[in-house]
């Protein structure tokens, strides 16, 4: 009997996760159609299929399947960002203009999805009732770019600021360029702003930086 129940544990597992996966694909979904506040349950269970209880068994609430898709977003569009400024070998003042290249590209693959996972979570009145999730997140993500800037602002590769300051000012003109091209403020592709975005943020940090002391 116990074997029995030893070989059935895996495909219940399966099963279950396949389920979660289920919710949460169509979670997201609706959240790109109406926007996270709009997001009913009785919608998520007909269109997902699954029953209202087993919603509530795997994520607690709706308040539950927000924040899964909450931190599935996040980790995906920072990590990609994180990954671009790793990955560039030079000056890491143009590593960070990358990793603003990179917020442009990824929101250029579904202008529509990042605007209702990322930009209108970021201003919304759940976030500020989840902050603490939040800062906990971005401390797991941004842990390598920090571990990677750290001798780059000793030696003086990076201006020395907050790291909350040097992320805002990587991301916000890339959020920015973005806002104003879904506003209909600029014609052409998302992805054609990047290269100038990009730019603009290098020399923006390297402007910052503290000269040399045979120049000050």
């Amino acid at each position: 009997m116990d074997k029995q129940i030893l070989h059935m544990r895996p495909m219940v597992q399966k099963r279950s996760q396949k389920t979660r996966d289920l919710v949460l694909d169509t979670a997201t979904e609706l959240v790109i159609e109406h926007g996270h506040q709009n997001m009913a349950m009785k919608d998520l269970v007909e269109r997902s299929g699954v029953s209202n209880g087993s919603i509530f068994h795997h994520f607690g609430s709706k308040d539950g399947v927000l924040e899964a898709i909450f931190v599935s977003e996040r980790r995906a569009y920072l990590g990609y960002v994180a990954e671009c400024i790793l990955g560039y070998d030079g000056d890491p003042c143009e590593a960070m203009g990358e990793g603003a290249r990179a917020a442009i590209l990824f929101q250029a693959r579904d202008p529509q999805r990042h605007f209702r996972l990322i930009t209108q979570f970021s201003h919304s009145e759940w976030l500020a009732q989840n902050t603490q999730l939040w800062a906990d997140l971005a401390v797991e993500i941004e842990r390598p770019v920090m571990e990677w800037a750290i001798p780059h602002l000793a030696a003086g590769r990076l201006p020395m600021l907050p790291p909350a300051t040097i992320q805002s000012l990587m991301l916000g003109p890339a959020e920015l360029v973005c806002n104003q091209w879904r506003n209909g403020r600029m014609g052409g592709a998302l992805e054609d702003q990047a290269p100038a975005v990009a730019r603009f943020v290098a020399e923006g940090l390297k402007a910052l930086r503290s000269p040399p002391p045979s120049e000050a």
